[in-house]
């Protein structure tokens, strides 16, 4: 009988003790800790630390609905990875990364030449989202070598209040910074993010169901849909309550014009605020590649129902035009309360 009090008493030690255990290998305050949290429900990685260089942080294979805490600054060494890589990758089921305590800095101004992803020196991709579903919060993304987020394969995910800074010195290097470029992927919710790029704020390349407000650009390419190859199809999207400012366009949808099985459909630019736009307003084009337009529309991409609500605000000085559409098989476009000042006349053909 004296034995019981005994074993009942290791009992409870033990299974006090479990949970102690695992949260300590949940936390990651190094590099080399990450690999080893991956079987937790909860994932704390604690800056600040540094990525040695070619290292990069995977976020896969995760158990359904693990949450992920990313707290300090996590710094990647510049390294010798090119845009085939990512920095990070994250994927899984109802996962939920909080990041309104977290960076990652990707170190960008040391890769910058003016050239991104076209030549020049080795640059990785940052954050790829593959096949993930849940939500993003608070992230803050500096110093993104090229594209910041690939949103690739995802089915119900939202991306709520991320800031995406490349300011700096040699912002102007930093070319083809894409902030969000989403393609294959339905059900995407972005709002709230703060970005200072050097190229689209977003860029849908392919997907249905992506919503796009009340977001803040600066600096980049504009708010797009495309650019359209050959068999990419965007059917449905909702652009909404978004500013953009010192931007090359605002409003813009972009195909190749020998994009063979693409398409765009039902999309819908409402409440757009802009200023200091440098070329076009507005720009809708079946003749783009990725060397320049070519003035030489193609329709293998038909465009079709579009519509643009309170498109508003100030061209830069010496722009291009407010509205600017070149379409070889465009139909069902309905404009409403377009007023875009301090430009040259909209050419439409």
């Amino acid at each position: 009988m004296k034995f019981l009090p005994i074993v009942t008493a290791f009992a409870a030690t033990a299974v006090m003790a479990t949970p102690t255990k695992e949260r300590a290998g949940c936390v990651a305050t190094s590099y080399d800790q990450i690999a080893g949290t991956k079987g937790c429900s909860t994932i704390t990685i604690q800056g600040p630390f540094t990525v040695p260089a070619n290292k990069k942080i995977d976020l896969t294979g995760l158990k359904t609905g693990t949450t992920i805490k990313i707290t300090g600054t996590i710094t990647f060494a510049k390294g010798t990875l090119d845009e085939n890589n990512d920095l990070v990758t994250i994927g899984g089921t109802n996962i939920k990364v909080d990041g309104t305590s977290g960076t990652f800095d990707g170190s960008g101004p040391l890769y910058w030449d003016s050239k991104g992803g076209n030549g020049g020196v080795n640059k990785p991709k940052f954050v790829r989202l593959s096949k993930m579903s849940g939500s993003i919060t608070g992230l803050t993304v500096i110093g993104s070598p090229v594209h910041t987020f690939a949103v690739n394969g995802c089915h119900g995910l939202t991306l709520t209040n991320i800031t995406i800074d490349n300011r700096g010195p040699k912002f102007a290097l930093g070319h083809n910074t894409d902030a969000f470029d989403v393609g294959s992927s339905s059900d995407i919710t972005i709002s709230g993010a703060k970005v200072y790029n050097n190229d689209d704020c977003l860029a849908v390349n392919s997907g249905t169901n992506i919503a796009f407000n009340g977001n803040y650009c600066e600096g980049g390419h504009g708010i797009s849909i495309g650019s359209i190859k050959a068999g990419s199809v965007v059917d449905g999207v909702m652009i909404k309550g978004n500013t953009v400012v010192n931007s090359a366009n605002a409003v813009r949808i972009k195909t190749y014009a020998n994009a063979t099985g693409g398409k765009v459909n039902n999309v819908t630019y409402s409440d757009i605020a802009m200023s200091g736009i440098a070329n076009y307003g507005i720009i809708i084009q079946q003749d783009y590649t990725n060397d320049g337009a070519t003035g030489k529309p193609g329709g293998a991409a038909p465009i079709t129902n579009v519509n643009l609500y309170n498109i508003h605000g100030s061209m830069a000085k010496k722009s291009r035009q407010s509205v600017y559409i070149l379409c070889a098989k465009c139909s069902n476009f309905n404009f409403q309360k377009i007023a875009i000042t301090g430009s040259a006349a909209a050419i439409c053909t």
